[in-house]
């Protein structure tokens, strides 16, 4: 599979409808504040989302090898523009352990005390039911070799009631060092959640994942549950657990992860 086709299948799947389980913002206007599935997909100018999130390899007899600790912030730059700087596998919606820092490390995804960052740069172009918001990441994957990468795609939500439907399909593209693993890819990530309660959220996420050059017969399809809350006003706390390839060509039931995150949002 070519590159211009993968981005017309990018393009496609990027009409899935969307919830955006870690989109970092407020309330929309009018919206009750413990209302997590509508909350826009930027922040309000001014505003800043912090998150730590723990990531555990739950795999029999390896539980916690290895284990990685990720801080990721973002920043409310203009009203329809949000900046952040990203460290966790969370990040890039990815059910793994392999983001900085590695705490307890591993010769398999964290081989590296430090693994590498990225910038995470959204703007807001459609709001309300359907919402859209472009998105552009630049990372760093690993550091020994170095891997750097560009995402090209998008955050989509669909909501109603208290139902939702989130993507964040995105094509990954190398900058450097691709005969070393840092090929072309594509992750078409989909969430679908519901709120039962006040300041609760479960959803339920799959999708599609692979690099290109082996698309036909290496492909991942994850498989996860996501449970957030709202403790406070301003600190949500979630968990995740799941596999990064429960079906599939390369379907792999044993490597599971667990990330549990604390958020914190608001203005400094």
């Amino acid at each position: 599979m070519d590159v211009s086709l993968a981005v017309a299948a990018l393009g496609a799947t990027s009409m899935l409808l969307t919830i955006s389980l870690a989109a970092p913002a407020q309330a929309q206007p009018g919206a009750s504040p413990d209302d997590i599935i509508t909350r826009p997909l930027v922040l309000e100018p001014g505003t800043v989302d912090a998150r730590l999130t723990l990531a555990i390899n739950v795999q029999p007899r390896l539980i916690g090898d290895p284990t990685a600790l990720s801080p990721d912030a973002w920043w409310g730059v203009l009203p329809r523009l949000t900046l952040g700087l990203i460290h966790s596998d969370a990040s890039l919606d990815q059910i793994a352990v392999s983001g900085s820092f590695c705490v307890r490390q591993s010769s398999s995804t964290c081989a590296h005390r430090y693994k590498g960052s990225g910038i995470d740069v959204r703007y807001s172009a459609l709001e309300g039911r359907f919402a859209l918001a472009p998105r552009l990441r630049a990372v760093i994957r690993d550091t020994d070799p170095v891997k750097p990468a560009m995402t090209l795609g998008a955050l989509l939500r669909w909501t109603r009631s208290r139902f939702a439907i989130t993507g964040d399909p995105y094509l990954r593209v190398p900058l450097a060092n691709a005969p070393l693993g840092n090929r072309f890819a594509i992750n078409l990530p989909v969430w679908f959640a519901v709120q039962p309660a006040t300041g609760w959220m479960i959803a339920l996420r799959g999708g599609f994942e692979s690099d290109l050059v082996v698309i036909r017969d290496g492909g991942h399809v994850p498989l996860a549950l996501d449970v957030a809350a709202r403790a406070t006003d301003d600190v949500d706390l979630g968990v995740e657990g799941g596999w990064a390839s429960l079906l599939g060509p390369q379907k792999d039931a044993r490597h599971a992860t667990l990330m549990l995150t604390a958020g914190w949002h608001g203005a400094p």
